[in-house]
């Protein structure tokens, strides 16, 4: 959840026996949140930090996450 000056965000987290609410407000600068329902996703926890840390979603610049293939 981001309030309407991306300035706060709450993160609703279940730990198998309830809830932890997280949350982190900036003093300064605004969170890269979607503008619009078709920009919704689901993050990874990798995602989750860049959020935080006041990292866009898609950081121009960023190496691609590559996966080792076994090869045989």
């Amino acid at each position: 959840f981001c309030n309407r000056r991306r300035t706060l965000i709450k993160i609703l987290q279940w730990d198998g026996s309830g809830f932890w609410i997280l949350m982190k407000r900036l003093e300064r600068d605004a969170f890269h949140w979607p503008d619009t329902p078709d920009e919704l996703c689901k993050v990874t926890l990798k995602e989750i930090h860049w959020l935080c840390d006041g990292l866009s979603l898609n950081p121009s610049g960023a190496f691609a996450e590559r996966h080792p293939k076994i090869i045989i």
